[in-house]
């Protein structure tokens, strides 16, 4: 009797999966924007705001020029910041000078008081240029996040590029 009961059984475990599929809380970052404007005659701290939802472990900058593209950059126009890197509503600043190259960098979450790190990078003068994120949460990479404006320069004397 139970070798009656167990066959048709049997013949319907063939038809049930089970699947298991894992979420990674992954991150989203939105509404990056910069200052307007970098001075010519010294070094000028540019400006960059974004909102994060989720959590980084780290957070890569890329200060192009203008039409390059981030997959292209070589290694000194990028710089990664490692976090943890909460969520909410970040700001920051790329210390630059008007031939291009990176000073410092420093991000300000509403968890710290913003970290400077101090910098040597150097990128080719070019006239107009973009600041790219791109955030890695769990080791995997999210999507690349132009600013939504380009930083030019100003040449004049009464340069001021705060915001």
């Amino acid at each position: 009797m139970a070798r009656l009961l167990l066959f048709p059984l049997l013949a319907l475990l063939p038809a049930c999966t089970l699947t298991l599929e894992l979420v990674y809380p992954g991150h989203r970052i939105s509404g990056l924007e910069t200052q307007r404007t970098y001075c010519t005659y010294g070094d000028t701290r540019v400006d960059f705001r974004f909102l994060l939802e989720g959590s980084l472990d780290r957070l890569e900058l890329y200060w192009l020029a203008e039409g390059q593209r981030p997959q292209d950059a070589r290694p000194g126009e990028r710089y990664a910041l490692w976090g943890p890197i909460r969520g909410g509503s970040l700001r920051g600043w790329l210390q630059v000078t008007p031939s291009g190259e990176i000073r410092a960098v420093s991000l300000t979450t509403p968890q710290s008081q913003g970290e400077v790190l101090p910098q040597g990078i150097v990128v080719e003068p070019l006239p107009e240029r973009r600041l790219w994120l791109r955030g890695f949460t769990g080791g995997v990479a999210g999507p690349f996040v132009p600013a939504r404006n380009p930083v030019r320069p100003d040449a004049s004397s009464a340069c001021d590029p705060l915001w």
